[in-house]
């Protein structure tokens, strides 16, 4: 079936947006159009006047649209500079150090992972960590996203002690008190969220704050501005460029001039860069004349497959699969592999899957933060006729909804599912944490 002139017409406008933000540097993660060479000949020319009308009715839109998303980028500007200002404002946390993890950057650039790694390190240096989130796309328990929830280092609530569902929490917390064994407070008001956490973990000495940049309840100590290879874009703010905040030498001297908060003896750099290995990003700074932060080398690898299984809505365990074990013998099967993933960037994780070796014969590009991931899965495979005893390779943050959706490996019309987990780990030249310790 041909897509339509409509269908069409986006394709073409995602591609030139992204090219517009990333000025043909990056790669488009978009599918590509349809080749008309490649269509079936009786509708190559159906196709062609298609494309034809859609590529017309692109650049009429693009050349009327693109003041409008200017004017629109600079009411994002002014927004970033009230958040900011508002930042600035907000009180700190009762006791102990407040580090902020985030982005410029639209779009997932790995907190999730960062912070587990952060997480994992303060608590084998004897700390005692929390994670503040907002918990996007959180529901359930008839509770209102202002409401805030303490997720436990189980995945328990420290009230009732029942195994707490992403859905309630947010995708992202639920796996960040799993992997990285840390109590997460889940709450637009960092703060509130922090006093809600702190009575349940009064020891706690060291706040990470989930995509703690933009947020405006809480002051952090310290910030860590994570990058990946896209940079900054074209420099501008949504919707005309990809930054949620313009980056200027006032934010840049305000990060790196923040007053520190000294407490438990403890000496925090005020800004540290997180990016890729090899990629130190030295026109942000340096040639710019701006405060040359702290910087920590980023890398991240695959690590082992996983599968989640939660019975009876109160025991949670975890099969494993070792990664090369596992690749082997998905690249050794009759039957297919299929891949779907619900994260910001899921061509990302595609491209993951290749590495491995791995061939994929269907890809599923899930909303991010998809709640309904198992309904989503299974009318794809209904609609798209997949057969019934593929693999199916996913993301982590897909599998916590998956096996709490009821997706167990033997349950009738369920596919079998693996989760691919992934690893970061910090370049051995870089030990210096924004924290004053060194890695493990």
């Amino acid at each position: 079936m041909l897509p339509t002139v409509f269908d069409l017409t986006l394709q073409i406008l995602r591609h030139r947006l992204w090219h517009h933000w990333f000025q043909g540097k990056v790669a488009s993660p978009f599918r590509e159009l349809p080749s008309v060479e490649r269509a079936p000949s009786l509708l190559r020319r159906s196709l062609q006047r298609r494309l034809l009308r859609a590529g017309w009715a692109a650049s009429l839109l693009w050349f009327l649209g693109l003041p409008l998303l200017y004017g629109l980028s600079r009411l994002t500007r002014l927004e970033a500079r009230r958040r900011y200002t508002a930042q600035t404002k907000a009180p700190s946390t009762p006791q102990g150090l407040t580090i902020a993890v985030g982005n410029l950057l639209v779009g997932g650039t790995g907190k999730t992972p960062l912070i587990i790694r952060l997480a994992k390190d303060l608590r084998l240096q004897g700390y005692q960590v929390g994670v503040l989130s907002r918990g996007y796309k959180r529901g359930g328990l008839g509770l209102s996203k202002r409401d805030c929830v303490v997720l436990g280092p189980d995945c328990r609530s420290p009230v009732t002690g029942e195994l707490l569902s992403p859905e309630a929490c947010g995708d992202e917390p639920w796996l960040i008190a799993l992997r990285a064994g840390v109590p997460v407070g889940i709450g637009q008001d960092r703060y509130k969220a922090a006093q809600s956490l702190q009575q349940h973990f009064p020891t706690i000495n060291i706040w990470l704050l989930d995509d703690g940049l933009s947020q405006t309840s809480l002051r952090p100590d310290a910030r860590i501005l994570l990058l990946d290879g896209r940079g900054l874009g074209n420099g501008h703010c949504l919707p005309y460029g990809p930054l949620r905040s313009e980056w200027t030498k006032k934010l840049a001297n305000g990060w790196s001039d923040s007053p520190l908060h000294k407490r438990n003896s403890l000496s925090l750099q005020p800004l540290m860069l997180a990016h890729p290995k090899g990629t130190e990003f030295k026109e942000l700074f340096e040639d710019k004349g701006y405060p040359a932060p702290g910087r920590l080398a980023i890398s991240r690898s695959a690590a082992c497959w996983v599968r989640l299984k939660v019975s009876n809505g109160s025991v949670l365990s975890e099969e494993r699969l070792n990664l090369e074990e596992g690749c082997q013998r998905f690249r050794t099967s009759a039957r297919n592999l299929i891949a779907a993933a619900g994260i910001a960037q899921p061509y990302a994780f595609f491209e993951n899957l290749t590495a491995l070796g791995l061939t994929i014969q269907h890809k599923l590009e899930l909303e991010n933060h998809e709640p309904r991931v198992l309904q989503a899965i299974q009318a794809w495979v209904r609609d798209e006729k997949i057969p019934r005893d593929s693999i199916l390779l996913t993301t982590e943050k897909d599998a916590v909804k998956l096996a709490w959706q009821g997706a167990q490996p033997a349950a009738d019309g369920v596919i079998e599912w693996w989760a691919l987990q992934l690893e970061l780990s910090i370049e051995p030249s870089h030990l210096e944490f924004p924290y004053g310790c060194k890695t493990t």
